[in-house]
């Protein structure tokens, strides 16, 4: 008789009713070592995961943030240059000039006397 069946009394054909906790069979505790090495694996795994979707979003965050300050510079680019075009207009002499006339159509202000040829 093993120093359990003396202090537990229970019965050997029925394992199940063992509530003994300092007795814990080999089969159990090698059970209960590789429940813990696989979920230590597992949660290894998770974090790793984690770490890589932390880092992909990471990498995509900072590409949006490079294409925003291109968007940003491109549209200063634009309002510049359309500030640049209104102010243009009014001296423009093409665009007093009508397209259907094209061909007899100076390139002088308007309010010059046409050429003499």
């Amino acid at each position: 008789m093993s120093d359990c069946d003396s202090f537990c009394h229970f019965d050997q054909n029925s394992k199940k009713d063992h509530l003994c906790e300092g007795c814990g069979s080999s089969e159990d505790e090698g059970r209960r070592k590789k429940r813990r090495e696989k979920n230590r694996v597992a949660a290894q795994k998770s974090r790793k995961r984690q770490t890589q979707r932390a880092d992909l979003l990471h990498q995509t965050c900072e590409l949006l943030e490079q294409r925003n300050r291109k968007v940003d510079s491109l549209s200063e680019e634009q309002r510049l240059l359309s500030e640049a075009l209104r102010s243009h207009e009014p001296f423009c002499p093409i665009m007093h000039c009508s397209f259907a006339s094209s061909t007899s159509c100076s390139l002088q202000p308007e309010n010059n006397a046409p050429r003499s040829v």
